[in-house]
């Protein structure tokens, strides 16, 4: 079977794609803050360059699949927010596209449903996708607002989708795929903790598929897009950002493709 590099695979959506990963018969390797197989803040650049090299120590053959999963929500520093939400995800994506490359392997990002949503700052997701100045990134992040963090969180998922759409076509001519989930509300820890109000104004716009229930998604419903995505038999499918949110993406947005 494969081998397969999850980051953020410790605890929601992480844990529920390693799981079906290894049920199906694979070898993950987890790369996460705290329980993983490797223990690395990815937020860093150190954490970042520790991670790289125990993957290409430990897989120097290839590996067959990542899982970019890692990532902060709203709440988080701006600053945390654009350096492992976007910034961690392309680097840990590039720097073992090599080891991916030897088995013709395939990317998967876990990027968000509010992407399309108001709160996204174009000029932010310019500045994150087109200056790719990490430094100048970061230092623009300091600067925002801690109660604008909201927006930093949708504009760096935003950011990350796009990216992955830009480089698809390059990532194909190597023989490798490269595509995105856009979860919407899921129960994960991060979730479980919040109060009855903030739940409610999570809901203000009902799931489709949960309608008539105050229910998030379950964890292991992104999990199976992100595996499927990940394995041969989504071969054809590249540079695609699926909506995994339960249909508020086609409610909010039924005439636009």
């Amino acid at each position: 079977m494969g081998v397969y590099v999850i980051t953020g695979g410790t605890t929601g959506i992480g844990a529920a794609t390693r799981l079906l990963l290894e049920d199906w018969g694979h070898e993950v390797f987890n790369i996460d803050y705290k329980g993983g197989d490797f223990q690395a803040d990815l937020s860093c650049e150190e954490g970042v360059r520790a991670a790289l090299k125990a993957v290409e120590e430990r897989y120097p053959d290839g590996i067959d699949g990542l899982i970019s999963n890692a990532g902060v929500g709203p709440t988080a520093p701006p600053e945390t927010i654009f350096a492992l939400n976007f910034y961690a995800g392309i680097e840990i994506a590039e720097g073992l596209r090599p080891l991916l490359k030897k088995k013709k392997g395939c990317c998967v990002m876990t990027s968000s449903n509010s992407i399309t949503n108001d709160t996204v700052r174009m000029d932010w997701v310019e500045l994150l996708t087109n200056l790719r100045n990490k430094e100048r990134g970061l230092e623009l992040a300091r600067m925002i607002p801690r109660e604008q963090a909201a927006s930093v969180y949708s504009s760096s998922k935003r950011a990350l989708a796009r990216w992955v759409r830009r480089v698809s076509p390059a990532w194909a001519v190597d023989g490798m795929r490269i595509n995105a989930v856009a979860p919407g509300n899921t129960s994960t820890p991060m979730t479980r903790g919040m109060t009855e109000e903030q739940r409610n104004f999570a809901l203000m716009i009902p799931i489709p598929t949960r309608y008539g229930t105050k229910e998030f998604l379950e964890a292991e419903e992104i999990a199976n897009a992100i595996a499927f995505l990940a394995s041969r038999r989504a071969s054809g499918i590249n540079g695609v950002v699926l909506f995994v949110d339960g249909g508020i993406d086609a409610l909010m947005r039924s005439e636009r493709l």
